[in-house]
């Protein structure tokens, strides 16, 4: 059994099993708050960018994650697809402590669930994603 990472709580789970979230990970499920469902990771070198602040890219790619289990929870389903995914970024992550994906479902079809997500560290939103997956 491994650790639970420093600043998450002890019942995180690692969702990064295989492909690219081995790379890009690990990324955490995190207990749920009512209908906002939460996954964090613990930001380390390989996130930053050039100027020290963690990359765009990873930002984007945790709110992909979070949102894409998101869709999952919601549906019932074991698989989704990204249809859309739009970032808008408000803030430079660092390094110092934990950042969090608090996405939510605001409408679900039979075959597409849409999402929003706050990704913040320490209480400052660093980026706001919404878009579209479709169920398989």
């Amino acid at each position: 059994m491994t650790e639970t990472p420093a600043g998450l709580p002890p019942e995180a789970k690692n969702v990064s099993h295989r492909g690219f979230n081995l790379h890009n990970g690990p990324i955490y499920e995190l207990p749920p708050e009512g209908d906002v469902y939460r996954f964090a990771f613990v930001p380390e070198r390989k996130h930053m960018n050039g100027s020290g602040n963690i990359h765009g890219g990873m930002l984007m790619g945790f709110a992909d994650v979070a949102m894409s289990r998101t869709a999952r929870a919601v549906s019932g389903s074991e698989r989704s697809a990204t249809v859309s995914l739009n970032c808008d970024f408000a803030g430079a992550g660092k390094d110092n402590e934990p950042i969090e994906a608090r996405a939510r479902a605001m409408r679900k079809t039979r075959t597409l669930v849409f999402l929003v997500a706050e990704i913040v560290q320490g209480g400052r939103v660093l980026a706001v994603a919404s878009g579209m997956w479709k169920i398989a």
